[in-house]
């Protein structure tokens, strides 16, 4: 039995958590609190961004690394009974309870707003027992959460090195730990293409996905989703400027040395093609002689060349969009014939960056048509 989700798997188990918070606030009942439990840089807060924004929920962000014991508590103040005169501490609004200001803002104001206590791993006893009250009472002296407000929390492992703080019985007794893997697939679909990932970087890990995430380090680099898109959208401001020496820099910079080393290996073959020629029928090609990951590399190249050109052309087909996408096909069907395996993973990424502009997969419908490697294809899809 699988005892770690991908992000898209939580999707439903956050949701219904969601639900079941705002109903227990109605009835009285009690119901646990989700925590999503996984690595540094694996996307746990971005997948909770994306639910609210797609369910239309507020959400307001509690960073609990940094977080001060008075923004919990509140300060004291003393206030006097009117009749007697007596005194007594009454304390002010947490400022983690103020919902004027939310990262995500609710389509409506009848719309749940989502509290999410970001790094809960790094709380330490001291505002843990607060935490108690929160999650079991949902006050924290008098003052009451909203009852439109669902909470989540998220943090890293006791194995991540991320500063772990062991989490109290009691706390940890009221929490649904959610434990998270990254997945290459999930990834590339739900975020890497989305979000304008290199095509290079993308395909390198579609191919090696054992790069994806590495073991956690302190005081250097190591790769993790994050760590690539960070790398990613560094290499890409050099511009034409980007160098081998600098593409070794910065990456390496941000995912170490091992997993640069095999992307550069990778790099060398996918950047040979010229992948103009190639889909311009002014280049035959001998992929006999080729190896499984030669032909990888090529077929990558053209699809990422394959992508400019529609996406230059609104993915109208012209009559050169026609053309290039015929030899494409030429060129996929040898492919086929003597390295199959990797079709499957080329086209993947066609698909994808044609169904994340236009919402519609006629390309990839159009090349397989013909050939048995459609039913491949769309299993892993």
């Amino acid at each position: 039995m699988e005892t770690s989700l991908n992000l898209n798997q939580i999707t439903s188990f956050v949701n219904r958590s969601v639900m079941l918070q705002l109903e227990a606030n109605g009835s009285g009942h009690l119901t646990s609190i989700p925590w999503l439990s996984g690595s540094p840089g694996i996307g746990k807060s971005e997948v909770v961004r994306q639910i609210c924004r797609d369910k239309g929920w507020g959400l307001k962000v509690v960073y609990m690394a940094t977080i001060m014991l008075e923004q919990i508590t509140g300060l004291p103040k003393i206030g006097k009974e009117e009749d007697t005169g007596s005194e007594f501490i009454r304390w002010s609004r947490p400022e983690i309870f103020n919902f004027d200001h939310l990262e995500v803002a609710q389509a409506s104001d009848q719309d749940p707003i989502v509290m999410f206590l970001d790094d809960a791993h790094l709380c330490n006893r001291q505002i843990q027992a607060y935490m108690f009250q929160l999650l079991t009472y949902r006050s924290i002296h008098d003052h009451k959460l909203p009852e439109n407000v669902a909470i989540i929390l998220a943090g890293n492992r006791g194995n991540d090195k991320a500063g772990f703080q062991e989490i109290l019985a009691p706390v940890a007794n009221r929490i649904f730990f959610i434990n998270i893997h990254a997945d290459i697939d999930q990834w590339m679909e739900d975020y890497a293409v989305r979000n304008g990932i290199r095509t290079d970087i993308i395909t390198f890990l579609q191919n090696y996905p054992e790069c994806l995430i590495g073991k956690p380090l302190e005081s250097e680099a190591w790769p993790s989703p994050r760590s690539w898109t960070y790398g990613s959208i560094t290499m890409d401001s050099f511009g034409k400027s980007l160098t081998d020496e600098s593409m070794f820099t910065i990456l390496s910079g941000h995912v170490g040395t091992e997993a640069t080393t095999r992307f550069i290996e990778y790099y060398e073959l996918y950047a040979k093609w010229n992948a103009s020629e190639i889909l311009n029928g002014h280049n035959s090609m001998q992929f006999k002689s080729l190896s499984k990951v030669q032909c990888y590399a090529l077929l990558s190249s053209c699809v990422t060349y394959l992508l400019k050109k529609l996406r230059e052309n609104s993915f109208n087909m012209t009559k050169f969009m026609e053309q290039l996408i015929t030899n494409f096909g030429f060129i996929v069907a040898e492919m086929i014939r003597y390295h199959k395996e990797i079709v499957p993973l080329g086209l993947k990424m066609l698909l994808l960056g044609e169904k994340a502009e236009t919402g519609k997969t006629t390309i990839i419908e159009r090349l397989t048509s013909e050939t048995q490697i459609v039913r491949e294809l769309f299993d892993i899809v």
